[in-house]
């Protein structure tokens, strides 16, 4: 990957870097290694993710590059030969560094690692389409490596012991284990931030605040348990259902709601939302014989709660619906075939609901998805699911994953879900 922009610098030799502090260079470097990087963002404390390549040449054996764009550290491997162009050079803490900016590039001179040291120096650089002063340190590099392999970093690509050895001024963070616990009790009682696995049984499910619930005196309404059961449903979907970003979960739909975290998408490069129709946040409230507890769940943990049904199946089908029973006699007949095709499977059927669990029901939905008519009613399914899931001794516990943060309130996700899955007794 040429540059198009052209050079912004010389092209230097790395012992040579401490005197283009904030200036922009050209580098030709062997690669010792690359791997991932976990950092904080300086804004709102995110944690995002670069690439960090360990390079050298004849002059200086180890120097550290860091590179944020990941169509440059998915072409860059541990043994090859590259010229980064257009890198900036910084120093943090003592320690002299380049990193990659929006106009920077990476072109692959050499490649794979064991052409390296079987060809000879001549052969190498024939075949590179540089010019003659690249071309004079890249004979330097080759030089160095072939030389001086056994001593640098005796590269094997089939080992990670000698990476272990390499040495770093740096920690990569690694994503911690889940931990296992075996009650609620004990994961309210966690003091440090972490994952946590439990068994646990649904209870209720509860909004956050909405523009419905705003003064609401009656407070059965913000228990859906209690009017999922009714003959009429009281807009569950438009309780359980906005319009928001289905990268971070958060809803845009209401001006109460927006406030200053959610003008950005944290989890998008570009900090924009990707606007669709999403699950409200809402609590949910699991228990055990130890205790009860209230866990965040936002859209894509919902999804999987909900069978793996998007919202926008849901709201979609729920609003033809809508307009169906709102023009009259003839589309009754519609809806009849509609609830026929919906009997066909007896664990859909929202007369007498059986004990299946509604995970391995949405499974089962998942896989025949692309086997269902056009006109399938997913917001049906997604009622009779949300029943399922409400309906106290009929279903078992499920394993929950959540992301304990005692820094947080419960409403902002002390206690948040991630995942649940079938538990599997007797093989922990």
């Amino acid at each position: 990957m040429a540059s198009a922009f052209g050079w912004f610098g010389p092209l230097i030799d790395l012992s040579a870097a401490s005197f283009h502090i904030g200036d922009f260079v050209q580098l030709l470097v062997f690669v010792h290694r690359s791997f991932p990087v976990q950092c904080k963002s300086s804004k709102r404390g995110r944690d995002l993710t670069r690439t960090d390549i360990e390079v050298g040449d004849d002059t200086t054996t180890y120097f550290v590059v860091s590179l944020w764009q990941k169509h440059m550290a998915s072409a860059v491997a541990a043994g090859d030969v590259v010229l980064l162009q257009n890198l900036k050079v910084a120093k943090y803490g003592g320690v002299v560094e380049a990193r990659t900016v929006q106009w920077s590039s990476l072109l692959r001179l050499v490649h794979p690692y064991q052409s390296l040291l079987s060809n000879a120096v001549d052969e190498l650089i024939t075949g590179c389409r540089v010019g003659t002063t690249t071309k004079d340190k890249l004979r330097k590099v080759i030089k160095w490596v072939q030389q001086s392999r056994s001593t640098i970093c005796n590269i094997n690509l089939q080992s990670n012991k000698q990476i272990e050895l390499l040495p770093r001024n740096w920690t990569v963070l690694e994503e911690e284990k889940p931990r296992d616990c075996f009650s609620l009790m004990e994961v309210s009682q966690l003091t440090a931030s972490c994952k946590a696995i439990v068994c646990a049984s649904i209870g209720e499910i509860v909004p956050l605040l909405t523009s419905r619930t705003v003064g609401d005196t009656k407070k059965e309404k913000i228990f859906i348990s209690r009017r999922a059961y009714r003959a009429e449903n009281n807009n569950l979907v438009d309780d359980l259902i906005c319009t928001g970003c289905h990268l971070c979960g958060s809803p845009l739909d209401l001006k109460f709601e927006q406030n200053a975290n959610q003008l950005m998408c944290w989890k998008n490069s570009s900090r924009l939302h990707s606007i669709c129709s999403i699950y409200r946040p809402f609590m949910l409230y699991v228990w055990d014989e130890s205790d009860y507890m209230p866990i965040l769940v936002k859209n894509r943990a919902a999804e999987i709660l909900f069978g793996n049904i998007k919202a926008g199946k849901v709201y979609s089908t729920y609003r033809e619906q809508m307009r169906n029973q709102n023009l009259g006699p003839r589309n009754k007949c519609k809806d009849k075939d509609a609830g026929e095709r919906l009997a066909i499977n007896p664990r859909l059927s929202e007369e007498g609901l059986p004990s299946a669990n509604t995970l391995e029901v949405g499974k089962s939905l998942q896989l025949e998805e692309k086997h269902l008519p056009d006109k399938f009613n997913f917001y049906r399914v997604w009622l009779i699911l949300l029943k399922m899931l409400l309906k106290q001794g009929k279903n078992g516990p499920l394993k929950f994953e959540i992301i304990v943060d005692p820094g947080l309130d419960i409403e902002n996700g002390k206690f948040e879900m991630v995942s649940a899955t079938m538990p599997c007794f007797g093989t922990k």
